[in-house]
């Protein structure tokens, strides 16, 4: 319909063939920007009124247009949208706009249709309007996430939840889930907010699942109520943000108190294979009562190394965090010693053993909240040969030593030939190392004391642990 209403001389209709009344109140509404950007209306054809797909629980609009103009679309029932009611495709092989409309109850629903050219900064305007009239719904209806173009534009496919916008949380469960299938050459990002548009901390973690070959996006609420979860995405060459690809509803019910939470990851977590053993499902790291550190421990495979830092306000605390090996449970123990209450951040780091001469990039990060602390530590500083070789300190774990005291060391120090110690940089014999055990005692200087090991036919010995003497 090019206009709004049917002029009765027919000479007026400026058509090559005249139509009647019943013609003109069956025609769809176009508008005249459709004409100007060129889109052709392939189905419904003639016709103001769509009707479900044969077989299926949707209406389907097919609309052929240039590649340089953009579609969305509106599903309404009494002037209110449906959420989750449309999407809107490109077939770049047709070069057609394939727009799907789901409705969630019987009724007379609007149907609008939007459009701008690609590069234009103006907003979408319609350009059609149809309806869709429902007097019996079919027995399994759908819906439909909202998506952006960049999720077509990446090849991008939902692999789990099938045809629905909303996942709902309940009955025991504790997050969702959403399965996303992507070309390698893409990577997402995720976001969980609240009906106030709050972002939720730690509610999203996504990674790419190796074995099976997909992305995995959890979103856990952290209370009962509606929220938004958001996948971003780009591709990996890409040096600019990330984009808006697709969002689900979620319905949480009967969340815990303790609600799951995850950590912050970067991809390279993923990458190598990494595990958090403990703390699970959780984005802060656990505080023991009158505590002096913080404990974090991941499994890893044998070829990765970690490492970790201590943060508050943006700050690192130096020698607050001491990475090592335990050997009886095959698991990094990586420990964090505030020195002042408060929120606090604490990073990890790693890298493969073939990478060494590489630095350290972030993996993972927690929050820490100190609310009273017991006694302040520090721990000893560790060299590198003390985390590729998989050391351990039992004890002493504070790094800061007692002048003229006998301390015990209880330490893990696997395949050295020799170990040995200086005190003040003096050698003092060790009799106390059997591969891997070093237990011994020994009285402190007055300066430092530093444990050393040799390996192999080497004559040098590397350094491992130094400790300061107050």
């Amino acid at each position: 319909m090019i206009y709004h209403h049917l002029p009765e001389n027919e000479r007026w209709q400026l058509l090559q063939k005249p139509i009647g009344m019943k013609q003109y109140v069956q025609m769809p509404k176009l508008q005249p920007l459709y004409f100007e950007l060129n889109l052709n209306l392939i189905s419904p054809r003639n016709q103001g009124h769509v009707h479900f797909a044969p077989g299926k629980t949707y209406a389907l609009v097919l609309i052929q247009g240039p590649s340089d103009v953009d579609l969305i679309a509106k599903l309404k029932l009494n002037n209110k949208k449906i959420e989750g009611g449309d999407r809107v495709e490109f077939d770049t092989k047709q070069q057609m706009h394939r727009c799907y409309f789901a409705p969630n109850t019987i009724g007379k629903h609007k149907i609008t249709i939007y459009a701008k050219k690609k590069d234009a900064e103006s907003k979408y305007h319609d350009v059609i309007h149809l309806t869709l009239d429902v007097s019996k719904m079919p027995k399994n209806p759908i819906s439909f996430p909202k998506t952006w173009k960049n999720f077509f534009d990446l090849n991008m496919e939902v692999v789990s939840p099938k045809d629905t916008h909303l996942i709902k949380v309940h009955k025991g469960r504790t997050d969702a889930e959403v399965l996303i299938r992507t070309p390698d050459d893409v990577e997402l990002l995720g976001s969980l907010t609240n009906s106030d548009g709050e972002k939720v901390d730690g509610g999203h973690q996504v990674f790419y699942d190796r074995h099976k070959s997909l992305w995995r996006c959890k979103f856990a609420p952290n209370c009962d109520g509606m929220f938004d979860a958001q996948i971003f995405a780009k591709k990996k060459a890409d040096k600019g943000q990330y984009t808006s690809a697709v969002k689900f509803k979620v319905k949480a019910r009967n969340i815990q108190k303790q609600s799951v939470s995850y950590p912050t990851t970067w991809p390279l977590f993923y990458e190598l294979g990494l595990k958090i053993e403990a703390p699970r499902n959780r984005a802060t790291a656990v505080w023991p009562e009158n505590a002096s550190f913080a404990e974090i421990r991941i499994s890893a495979p044998s070829d990765v190394e970690l490492s970790c830092g201590i943060e508050f306000n943006g700050i690192t605390n130096e020698n607050c965090a001491l990475a090592q090996f335990d050997h009886d449970k095959q698991q990094w123990q990586l420990l964090f010693a505030p020195q002042c209450t408060g929120l606090h951040q604490l990073m990890i780091y790693g890298r493969r053993h073939s990478d060494s001469r590489k630095a350290f990039e972030a993996i993972a990060e927690f929050s820490l909240i100190v609310t009273k602390i017991r006694k302040p530590i520090i721990f000893p500083i560790t060299y590198q040969k003390f985390a590729t070789t998989k050391c351990r300190i039992y004890e002493p774990l504070k790094g800061t030593l007692k002048k003229g005291a006998i301390i015990p060391f209880h330490c893990v120090v696997p395949g050295a030939t020799e170990v040995g110690l200086q005190v003040d940089s003096k050698w003092v014999g060790v009799k106390g190392y059997e591969d891997p055990i070093l237990k011994t005692d020994l009285t402190v200087g007055s300066k430092d004391v530093t444990v050393y090991a040799r390996y192999g036919q080497n004559t040098d010995y590397d350094g491992l642990i130094r400790y300061s003497v107050k």
